[in-house]
């Protein structure tokens, strides 16, 4: 076998084992649906989205947001996000929650990662946070490392009793908000009769929209992004 033959050949395997590894992720969340990835089109690294990605300092994102938490509850309410500023790892962000007439704020830091918390919001804070970080912020959770924008990919499970629900991408769509139209991912999953559905969008550090609802059919939050600035 020739020099050139070798290469060749050793190029083949590496392009195969990469379509591959992109084909088994999707594939043990549930196969392939939809136009989207196939075996013959593999996901790519484009097709990933990561908490947070794509922050500048002074990019702000604004919600319109109802959630209910154990301790305390937003209704209507308009919450501001800015990552005002950087320090080391971290950004400085800046929460703004008005629910009603009352309007809470305060600055904390977010890990650049996977914009986790470092140190605790204070008392007074905390029951306008709280419900905050149970469901905009929730998304960490779901997605705590990279995942696939793609039809078919599974991102979490939910434990229900003794169940275990998937959530996965379930349908591509142009999403209007406040903020503008967006195309957008479906991630969606049903604990109860309900059908919850967060929608992700590429380039977008958090999710556009959400209609979340516990295993009683009961709506746990819902929130839509009002305005957005890079």
């Amino acid at each position: 076998m020739s020099p050139h033959q070798k290469v060749f050949l050793l190029t083949g395997l590496f392009a195969g084992v990469g379509i591959l590894v992109s084909v088994v992720i999707i594939a043990v969340g549930g196969g392939f649906s939809g136009p989207g990835p196939s075996i013959l089109n593999p996901p790519s690294p484009s097709d990933l989205w990561r908490v947070g990605e794509n922050i500048e300092t002074g990019s702000s994102l604004k919600y319109i947001l109802t959630s209910y938490g154990p301790r305390s509850s937003l209704i209507n309410s308009k919450v501001s996000i800015c990552f005002c500023g950087s320090a080391g790892e971290f950004w400085k962000t800046s929460f703004i929650i008005t629910n009603h007439s009352i309007t809470k704020d305060a600055t904390l830091l977010l890990s650049k990662k996977e914009l986790t918390r470092k140190g605790e919001a204070e008392k007074v804070f905390r029951p306008y946070f709280d419900p905050l970080e149970l469901s905009v912020l929730t998304i960490r959770d779901i997605a705590r490392d990279p995942k696939y924008l793609v039809i078919g990919a599974q991102w979490d499970n939910i434990l229900v009793n003794v169940s275990t629900v998937p959530i996965k991408v379930t349908e591509r769509e142009n999403i209007k908000t406040k903020a503008g139209t967006f195309d957008s991912f479906a991630l969606s999953y049903s604990v109860g009769h309900k059908t919850s559905k967060i929608w992700i969008s590429h380039h977008i550090p958090l999710p556009i929209k959400a209609d979340v609802y516990n295993s009683s059919d009961q709506l746990q939050y819902r929130y839509e992004l009002e305005n957005i600035v890079h």
